[in-house]
């Protein structure tokens, strides 16, 4: 088994957007969600979902949390998110360039 760890960068907008598939023949545990308001006023909030492969089963993993100007909020807190091939994590925001993601992700093939 080979172990990858990946990192991802995501300007989170009002579409409900994919920001990470789980590649075929591979688990993935998602180590860091962290979303950060880089708007100098305004609390945005952040919605997080995971879709299963299987396009049926969608699992919420926050529902408008805000997120305060100018702070960090972390979404796999000191849980983590175990995707298998095909999986799909969404992120969507409230208002467009206030948010942004940081994803640090372990691939196991």
């Amino acid at each position: 088994m080979a172990n990858t760890f990946v990192n991802g960068y995501h300007d989170i907008t009002t579409t409900d957007s994919v920001v990470y598939t789980c590649p075929a023949s591979t688990t993935s545990i998602v180590l860091v969600v962290r979303v950060s308001n880089v708007d100098g006023t305004n609390t945005s909030y952040v919605n997080a979902r995971i879709l299963d492969s299987d396009g049926s089963t969608d699992a919420s993993i926050g529902k408008e949390i805000d997120v305060p100007a100018k702070t960090t909020i972390e979404l796999a807190g000191t849980s983590k998110l175990v995707l298998k091939a095909g999986d799909k994590l969404y992120l969507q925001s409230q208002a467009d360039s206030d948010l942004e993601a940081f994803l640090s992700i372990l691939e196991i093939t």
